[in-house]
């Protein structure tokens, strides 16, 4: 296992390079380390999941946690995803959408055991003065990311680099976000303009 003081060296100067996600060559997939949730944590309640957005009409998705004491019911939420009203912009096949149109969206969990999912159909995109939104929270992430056998400091300073990445074709190269995040509430924001794979990650 790597020392946690070549880990945060590595991501410190990865950061240099690409904090604003348009990095030339971004981060090669195995080098990215993503969130790896709980082994306590509950499951989710629907992993897959879709909604017809819809030109003028706001829509939202949201993935939930099962609750830990009543499972049949939810819990904490891990996702929510917002299309605003003007937000649908072009088709995968580069057409306008037009008053009144609406498209199929689909999100998936690529991966329960992490903070990996994946968002369709790839090619849609968003206007980018109303682009839609992303929220995640990583409430049941486990905090031994290092891990090393248990959360300490240096865990700790490695949160401080989470971060959310997008990913344009799966095996590629990952490519850092613009994003806001609130570490007492363990969640990070993002607006989106176009669909992708993505992970919260360092």
């Amino acid at each position: 296992m790597r020392n946690f003081g070549a880990v945060l060296a590595m991501a410190l100067a990865a950061a240099a390079c690409d904090s604003d996600g348009s990095g030339p060559a971004g981060r090669p997939d195995a080098d990215l380390r993503v969130v790896r949730q709980d082994t306590l944590a509950p499951s989710l309640v629907n992993p897959r999941d879709s909604m017809w957005a819809k030109v003028g009409d706001g829509r939202e998705l949201r993935i939930w946690y099962r609750d830990e004491e009543t499972p049949s019911d939810t819990g904490e939420e891990f996702l929510r995803f917002e299309v605003p009203g003007d937000g649908l912009y072009r088709r995968p096949d580069g057409t306008a959408f037009r008053a009144g149109d609406s498209i199929l969206i689909r999100v998936s969990v690529v991966d329960s055991a992490r903070v990996l999912f994946q968002f369709e159909p790839a090619g849609l995109r968003f206007n980018p003065e109303q682009p839609a939104r992303l929220k995640i929270r990583y409430v049941y992430a486990d905090k031994d990311f290092d891990g090393d056998g248990a959360p300490d400091p240096d865990d700790e300073a490695i949160e401080t680099l989470l971060g959310l990445w997008r990913q344009p074709v799966a095996g590629g190269s990952w490519f850092k976000l613009d994003a806001v995040k609130f570490q007492e509430l363990d969640e990070i924001s993002a607006n989106l303009v176009g669909f992708s794979r993505f992970a919260v990650a360092w």
